[in-house]
């Protein structure tokens, strides 16, 4: 007799049904994690237009685009799995109605630092039809910038120069645990999303952060000051489930709809510890499939000294180049890089990276890739944990880059 469990792996896929079995020793005590986010109805597409057209302490955006000429909607990148489509559709009505034309409106892809994204990759956050009528533009960190302020360190705040040149700023996200952050969302997809590597580097650089908490902490307190900069900003943030689903959403004032959102993705996104901490955890690593590092901080939560983590991560692109903290070549990186013997150390015993697609740049993008094995078979992964055979104390984790443990 085996146990048998699902998650989801389907981020950006043309399946969306895409799962991933895992089966376990009948023996095992296994902590099936739930996120109350998975147990909900996804919104309507009229339910998302709803809250869209009701926002938070802003006026609507036919009303905002009344007095205005140009407009350019913000989105993330693949790095995060907000399904922008539905959401950037309604913008369009919304914009198109209130008389905008439709050659004054662009798109622009809130990249950060990160590699630059294609026409497919448009395709899979827009759908066909946005990207065949409308300019998008990859965000550029290093030039066509203008400055908007100084930061309280005195920093000059760096930026996107087509951004600022419209009068009609609109941004779409998503809300969800941040192991830096606290939580994602708001006006992070500004700062850093279209800021300067400058900007982004004096800002990260300073590590006044609060992992997965709602404390609002340094970082949060410079991208709400700098967001101040750039108003007005209309902000859309989802709340999505491991399905890559909206749940949920907010939208309107940058900073009020935000925390509006972060007090819903609390309840939905996080999970309650349960029990002692386990023998082995199998985190999965969906909505942020090329940041994965995310999901292996969150597992370590509930791991004994020593035992062993499993990361299901069926990226076929790999980890994300990011130009602040990935290598560039054998011993040098982006700013933010550290080599392997300055890396934070985990009690963590070996990380199974269980993946079709192995690569060693994918492993050296984790804090410990001495503890890395890749497994590219499901027998792979079990042999590997023969060891705790026949019995163990286990968990699964069905989203480990969007939830985290209260």
């Amino acid at each position: 007799m085996a146990q048998h469990y699902k998650v989801w792996q389907n981020a950006w896929r043309d399946c969306s049904a895409e799962t991933v079995d895992i089966i376990l020793p009948d023996s095992w005590f296994v902590t099936n994690y739930k996120m109350k986010a998975d147990a909900c109805k996804p919104l309507e597409r009229e339910e998302i237009a709803a809250r869209i057209k009701n926002p938070v302490h802003m006026p609507r955006i036919r009303d905002m685009a009344k007095n205005g000429k140009n407009a350019v909607i913000v989105f993330d990148d693949l790095s995060r799995g907000t399904p922008a489509r539905i959401p950037a559709e309604i913008v369009l009505e919304e914009l198109l109605s209130a008389g905008i034309r439709k050659e004054n409106i662009r798109f622009l892809c809130a990249l950060g630092n990160h590699g630059a994204l294609t026409r497919a990759d448009f395709v899979k956050k827009l759908g066909e039809d946005i990207v065949e009528k409308y300019p998008i533009y990859n965000h550029n960190p290093y030039e066509h910038l203008v400055k908007v302020g100084v930061d309280s360190f005195g920093q000059n705040i760096w930026v996107n120069r087509e951004f600022m040149k419209c009068d009609i700023r609109i941004g779409i996200g998503s809300v969800s645990p941040h192991p830096l952050n606290g939580f994602g969302g708001g006006g992070k997809l500004i700062f850093p999303g279209l800021a300067g590597i400058e900007t982004t580097y004096q800002n990260h650089s300073r590590r006044e952060f609060a992992p997965f908490s709602t404390e609002t902490c340094g970082l949060r307190k410079d991208i709400e000051t700098m967001t101040d900069m750039v108003r007005p900003f209309f902000k859309i943030d989802a709340i999505i489930n491991s399905r890559l689903e909206i749940v949920d959403l907010c939208a309107g004032d940058p900073i009020d709809e935000y925390y509006q959102a972060v007090e819903i993705s609390e309840k939905l996104n996080t999970m309650k510890r349960s029990g002692e901490k386990k023998d082995v955890i199998f985190v999965n690593a969906n909505a942020k499939y090329n940041e994965a590092l995310i999901a292996v901080r969150i597992a370590a939560m509930d791991l004994k000294d020593g035992g062993d983590v499993v990361m299901i991560n069926h990226c076929p692109q790999g980890q994300v180049v990011h130009y602040l903290y990935s290598a560039f070549g054998t011993d040098y990186g982006g700013r933010c890089w550290n080599s392997v013997d300055k890396r934070p150390v985990s009690k963590i015993g070996r990380i199974i990276y269980y993946t079709p697609y192995p690569d060693i740049n994918s492993k050296m993008s984790l804090n410990e890739p001495d503890k890395v094995i890749f497994a590219k078979e499901w027998d792979e992964v079990m042999t590997l944990l023969k060891n705790h055979i026949p019995t163990a104390e286990v968990a699964i984790i069905p989203d480990g880059t969007i939830c985290c443990f209260r």
